[in-house]
């Protein structure tokens, strides 16, 4: 039946391919326009709720990074017997610097006073000065 009707109108195939582009656009379009229809226009979503999740999350960050900080401060490390993790947690000493010293105590002993730091190639004034309320010989 159906190719009685295509053979009754004598369509090419090409112009069969554009009358069904041409109906899916119909359809297509007439689903958007009932969907506009249907749905309010002036439906926003609402961000506060959002907003306040994040500044939670953010506070939670925030104060957990200060105790990070304040723990890092207010830790002393022994440098008679800290070990090469301890040391590079030092601000300013890297992994290098952390091998010299244990290098150095190995060498000379026991560090006698936290001065003996400033023996230390690559260990300025200032940053012995950082590093002398962190650190401890006992």
């Amino acid at each position: 039946m159906i190719q009685r009707l295509i053979n009754w109108l004598a369509l090419t195939p090409t112009e069969r391919n554009v009358i069904l582009f041409l109906t899916l656009t119909l359809v297509v379009g007439a689903a958007i326009r009932f969907y506009q229809d249907t749905v309010p226009p002036n439906r926003q979503f609402d961000y506060s709720a959002l907003d306040s999740t994040f500044a939670v999350f953010q506070k939670h960050v925030a104060a957990d990074s200060i105790r990070q900080e304040k723990g890092k401060s207010n830790r002393v490390v022994n440098i008679n017997i800290a070990g090469k993790a301890e040391l590079t947690s030092l601000p300013g000493i890297g992994a290098v610097l952390a091998e010299r010293i244990i290098r150095q105590r190995e060498e000379q002993g026991e560090f006698e006073a936290i001065s003996d730091l400033q023996k230390i190639k690559g260990i300025s004034k200032k940053k012995f000065e950082k590093l002398k309320p962190l650190v401890d010989i006992q």
